[in-house]
C-alpha cells in the first residue's frame, strides 16, 4: 500500500520578479512524496503562480491534505481543474520508478530570461546574460513606455548582434492593455518589426480569452507569436486542435505544471506539430525539483527531434530563489547540464569540438568572445592565417619546437584556451590536456604552460614540473611575483581578444619585475596623443589598433605600462592610475579577504579625490584610520597618489577574475 505526504515550502525570489502581469516577491510550492509498499519513494513539485494557476493556494492545499487520505493514486485521477497538482502526482511517479535523480546526457540549450526594471537595470541583465554565454535571451515587455522599450530594444540589439543572438521578447498580454500611446497591438508588432529589431517571437501579446483577436494578430504580425497563457484553459485535445486550428500561432510555449503534467504538454505538441507549429518548454518558475523534471522530461523529447536542440527551452529559473532546493544541476554558456553531468566529460568535449572544427573547416574563420573587463562582452571574428600567425610568434619567441610537452588548463571557450590547441597543432607540440579548474593537475614534465595568477597562485608553493609559464588573463600582483617559485621562467602577457592573445611578453622575477613588455616577432607599437599605446601587427591583420592603455613608449618593439586611460583619475593635476596603486597596496589590503578597488571621487578642491573601495562591511573609523596611514607608508606610493578615504560597495569582476569597473 502506498502513503502519500506532502510538505508547504513556499519560495522566495532573490528580486521581486516584475512582468506587465503582476509583480511576485514569493510563491506558494509543495513537495508531494509518494511511498509504495516496497519502501520506494517519489517526490513531486506542486509549483502555483497566483493569478495565473487554475488552482488557488487554497484549492491546492485541500487537494493535498485530501490525496494523503489515498493509499494510491495516479495522475490520471487528479481533476484538470488542478494541473499543478496533476503535475506533482506524475513527476512523483516518475521519480518513484527512476533509479537517482533526473538526469540527461546532453546540455540543453536555454534561454537566458531578464525581468521587468528600469531600462538601466535591463541592460545590466543582458550584459550579464552575454558574458555568462547565452545566444538567446528573453526579455519581459510591457510595463514602460513603449517607445521607450522599443529604444530600449534596439540598445539591446546592437550589443547582441542578430547574427549572434536570438531575441524573444514576453508581453504577458500587456498589448491588449489601453495606453497614452494609442496604438493597437498590431500597430505596436509592425513598429517592433519596422525597428530592425529581427525578433525571433513575441509571447502572448494580447490577453488569453480573445480568440478571434488572437486569430486575426497571428494572421498579419509580422512578428511570429507564441501562446502562452492562451493554452492554460484548454482540457480536452478536441478544444485543443480546435483552438490551433482558428489561431495557426507561430509557436507554443508549453509550461507542464500550468497545463496538468506531461502528458497534457505531449497532446499539446502532437497537434501543434500536425499542424506545422514550433513549441517549446519552459518552467512555471518551479524550484530545482520541478525544474529538473521538465529538463529530462525536455531532453527526452529532443532525442527523437534533432532539429530542434537549436531551439533555447525556458528552464534557466534555478537561481531566482533565496531558498530553493539544493541542485546539482549546472548553467554553462547557456546550457543547462544534469545533475549527472560531469565536468570531467563536459571540456574535453569542448576540447573536441574545437579540434574538430580545425580540421573539418580549413577556410572558416573564428569568433571568439570578449572577457567585459574593458566593456560589453562582445564577439570578434580572425581569420585562420591570422590566428596561425599568432600561434607562430608565440611558438618562435618561446623557442618551442615540434614534440615539446605543452599544458591546456584554460577554458577552450575563450581565445586564450583555444590558441593553446591551434599552437599544438601549428608547432606540433605534445599537448596535455587538463580539467581547467581554479587548481589545475598536471604532474608530467611539461616545457610550456599558460595560466591564470589565480591558476598559479593555486599551485604554489610546490609548483609542478615545468620549464616556462605564460601569465594572462589578469593583474599579476607583486605579491604573487614574491612567491615565485625559483627554477621557472615565468613570463607576464599583455594581449587581447582583438591581437588575438599576447602580442607582448615580459620575464619576471621574484624581485616584483618593472621591465618593459617586449613584442612577439611581427609586432610593432606606437603611441597616440592620449600617450595610449597603439599595435601594429600586419601578419595577424591588426593595423593602428588604438588601446586604452596608458604606457611609456621605450621604442617600437618595448613598453613599459602605466593604466587604463578610462580609469585614470584626476586628483588636483595629477594623473593617478588606480591599477597601479592597486597592485602597490595590495599586501596592505590583503589580509581584509575582500574585493577591493581604487576609484576617484567627486571632490570641490581636487576635482576628483582618491578612494579605496571596499567590499565588505564597513569598518570602524580607528580600522580606517590605521589602514589609511600603513598604505601611506608605502615608500614606491607617491603621496598624491595614496587614497585618502574609504568606501564601501559591491565589486564586479569577469568570470576570470578581472574587475569591471564601470559595473552597477
Amino acid at each position: 500500500m502506498a502513503s502519500i505526504e506532502f510538505t508547504s515550502h513556499p519560495l522566495e525570489f532573490k528580486k521581486p520578479a516584475k512582468t506587465s502581469r503582476d509583480t511576485l516577491k514569493n510563491k506558494p510550492s509543495f513537495f508531494l512524496s509518494i511511498k509504495d509498499e516496497k519502501g520506494q519513494t517519489g517526490t513531486g513539485e506542486c509549483s502555483l503562480i497566483p493569478g495565473l494557476s487554475l488552482e488557488s493556494e487554497e484549492d491546492a492545499l485541500d487537494a493535498l491534505e485530501k490525496l494523503t487520505e489515498h493509499n494510491f493514486t495516479s495522475s490520471a485521477s487528479i481533476p484538470d481543474s488542478l494541473p499543478a497538482l496533476k503535475f506533482a502526482v506524475e513527476t512523483a511517479l516518475i521519480d518513484q520508478k527512476r533509479e537517482g535523480p533526473p538526469s540527461w546526457i546532453d546540455g540543453i540549450t536555454i534561454n537566458g530570461l531578464v525581468w521587468m526594471d528600469d531600462a538601466s537595470a535591463m541592460l545590466n541583465q543582458v550584459d550579464v546574460l552575454i558574458e555568462k554565454g547565452y545566444k538567446t535571451i528573453k526579455l519581459k515587455v510591457g510595463t514602460l513606455p513603449f517607445y521607450e522599450e522599443v529604444d530600449l530594444l534596439k540598445e539591446i540589439r546592437l550589443r547582441c548582434p542578430a547574427h549572434s543572438f536570438t531575441l524573444r521578447i514576453d508581453a504577458n498580454g500587456a498589448f491588449s492593455k489601453q495606453t497614452p500611446d494609442g496604438l493597437s497591438a498590431l500597430e505596436k508588432l509592425k513598429v517592433l518589426h519596422q525597428a530592425g529589431l529581427n525578433l525571433h517571437s513575441i509571447e502572448q501579446p494580447i490577453a488569453p480569452g480573445l480568440i478571434s483577436e488572437m486569430a486575426e494578430l497571428c494572421a498579419s504580425s509580422p512578428v511570429p507569436i507564441a501562446l502562452d497563457e492562451e493554452l492554460i484553459q484548454i482540457r480536452t485535445a478536441a478544444e485543443r486542435r480546435k483552438l490551433l486550428e482558428k489561431i495557426r500561432p507561430a509557436y507554443l510555449v508549453l509550461k507542464p505544471s500550468l497545463l496538468g503534467g506531461f502528458k497534457s504538454s505531449e497532446s499539446w505538441i502532437s497537434i501543434a506539430e500536425s499542424l506545422s507549429i514550433g513549441w517549446w518548454a519552459t518552467s512555471a518558475l518551479e524550484s530545482n525539483v520541478g525544474l529538473a523534471e521538465i529538463a529530462e522530461w525536455t531532453s527526452e523529447l529532443l532525442k527523437s527531434r534533432p532539429q530542434l536542440k537549436s531551439m533555447a527551452q525556458g528552464l534557466g529559473t534555478g537561481s531566482l530563489y533565496k531558498n530553493n532546493i539544493p541542485s546539482e544541476m549546472v548553467i554553462s554558456h547557456g546550457k543547462l547540464y544534469s545533475s549527472a553531468y560531469n565536468a570531467e566529460l563536459k571540456w574535453p568535449q569542448g576540447v573536441s569540438n574545437a579540434i574538430e572544427h580545425w580540421f573539418k573547416h580549413p577556410h572558416s574563420s573564428f569568433t571568439y568572445k570578449t572577457s567585459g573587463s574593458t566593456g560589453k562582452p562582445r564577439d570578434i571574428t580572425h581569420t585562420r592565417t591570422s590566428i596561425i600567425a599568432s600561434a607562430k610568434s608565440t611558438l618562435t619567441y618561446f623557442n618551442l619546437t615540434p614534440g615539446d610537452r605543452a599544458v591546456l588548463a584554460l577554458p577552450i571557450d575563450f581565445i586564450a584556451g583555444h590558441m593553446m590547441i591551434v599552437r599544438a597543432i601549428v608547432g606540433g607540440l605534445a599537448l596535455e590536456i587538463v580539467e581547467p579548474t581554479a587548481k589545475p593537475v598536471f604532474t608530467k614534465q611539461a616545457d610550456f604552460i599558460a595560466l591564470t595568477p589565480l591558476q598559479c597562485y593555486s599551485l604554489l608553493p610546490d609548483f609542478p614540473p615545468v620549464k616556462t609559464v605564460l601569465l594572462g588573463g589578469g593583474v599579476v600582483s607583486d605579491d604573487l611575483k614574491r612567491k615565485l617559485p625559483d627554477g621557472i621562467d615565468f613570463y607576464e602577457s599583455y594581449g587581447m581578444t582583438e591581437t588575438i592573445t599576447h602580442v607582448a611578453i615580459r620575464k619576471l622575477n621574484r624581485a616584483g619585475s618593472t621591465s618593459p613588455f617586449e613584442a612577439l616577432p611581427g609586432v610593432e607599437f606606437g603611441i597616440s596623443k592620449d600617450r595610449t599605446l597603439c599595435i601594429d601587427a600586419p601578419s595577424r591583420g591588426v593595423f593602428g589598433l588604438v588601446t586604452d592603455d596608458v604606457v611609456e613608449l621605450v621604442d617600437k618593439k618595448r613598453f613599459v605600462w602605466l593604466g587604463r586611460k578610462s580609469s585614470i583619475i584626476n586628483s588636483g593635476g595629477i594623473k593617478v592610475m588606480p591599477d597601479v596603486v592597486e597592485q602597490k597596496i595590495y599586501g596592505i589590503v590583503k589580509p581584509l579577504e575582500c574585493a577591493y578597488l581604487i576609484k576617484g571621487e567627486p571632490d570641490g578642491s581636487l576635482g576628483e579625490k582618491v578612494t579605496l573601495q571596499l567590499d565588505t562591511n564597513p569598518l570602524s573609523k580607528n580600522q580606517e584610520h590605521k589602514l589609511l596611514e600603513e598604505i601611506s607608508r608605502l615608500e614606491d606610493l607617491e603621496a598624491h597618489h595614496e587614497p585618502k578615504q574609504i568606501s564601501y560597495g559591491k565589486i564586479i569582476k569577469s568570470n576570470r577574475g578581472k574587475i569591471k569597473r564601470n559595473a552597477k
